[in-house]
């Protein structure tokens, strides 16, 4: 916010709508990293989001198969978008994930996520020549541009069952609110780190704040006890 007050202020003095410069009167402000609450959904709405996707329609069956990658494996959009029909192992019941960074990972694939990827491919993947798992249901049907339709993809079907106030509502908070889910129903930051494939043990610890229950096994009584 304060680079962009900054660079409004310098195109006004560049334009001579401002005698002087006033760039520089806008302080700076410090921003810690990893200083805010992950924004997550409760497991209730995340299940509302996935029956709000229209099974009986080939949109539907495409758009349900993408939610349940996001909110079962935790898949980034990104990581969504990227995968091809050759990612899956279906004797081994896994899927490469090209992750950041140019890593790979191989994850297993729950049933149900399994059985929703079948169902698009008999029923809803449009014949191409494409090898991208999920490709435009309207011609020319290639493989969805990039992340950015994923995440249109998951807002519209928080749209769809009228989940709003979510600070961001794109396809990380499923990957939010599973690594919170597990860590409520007993998981390590280790294990959630671990399926995240995150890099960096501190970009796991984040989801430890919203852990009220286990923050309160930590917290000092208070002097003098309850006035």
């Amino acid at each position: 916010m304060c680079w962009s007050l900054r660079a409004f202020l310098r195109y006004l003095h560049h334009r001579g709508l401002n005698a002087r410069s006033l760039a520089d009167c806008v302080p700076s402000v410090r921003r810690w990293r990893l200083a805010t609450l992950p924004t997550y959904l409760p497991a209730a709405q995340v299940r509302k989001a996935l029956d709000g996707c229209g099974r009986e329609t080939v949109i539907g069956r495409r758009d349900y198969a993408i939610l349940l990658l996001l909110a079962k494996l935790g898949l980034r959009a990104n990581e969504v978008a990227t995968l091809t029909l050759d990612d899956i192992d279906w004797r081994a019941s896994e899927i490469l994930v090209r992750a950041k960074g140019r890593q790979r990972a191989r994850m297993p694939i729950p049933p149900d996520v399994g059985a929703a990827i079948v169902a698009y491919l008999r029923n809803g993947r449009p014949k191409s020549s494409c090898r991208r798992l999920f490709v435009r249901t309207l011609a020319p049907h290639v493989g969805l541009a990039s992340g950015c339709a994923i995440t249109m993809i998951a807002k519209a079907a928080l749209d769809r069952v009228g989940i709003e106030g979510c600070a961001h509502r794109g396809a990380h908070i499923f990957r939010h609110s599973l690594a919170i889910e597990l860590l409520r129903s007993g998981a390590t930051l280790s294990d959630i780190g671990q399926l995240l494939r995150h890099e960096n043990h501190d970009t796991t610890r984040i989801y430890a704040k919203v852990d009220i229950d286990a923050l309160r096994t930590l917290s000092l009584p208070w002097p003098g006890g309850v006035q």
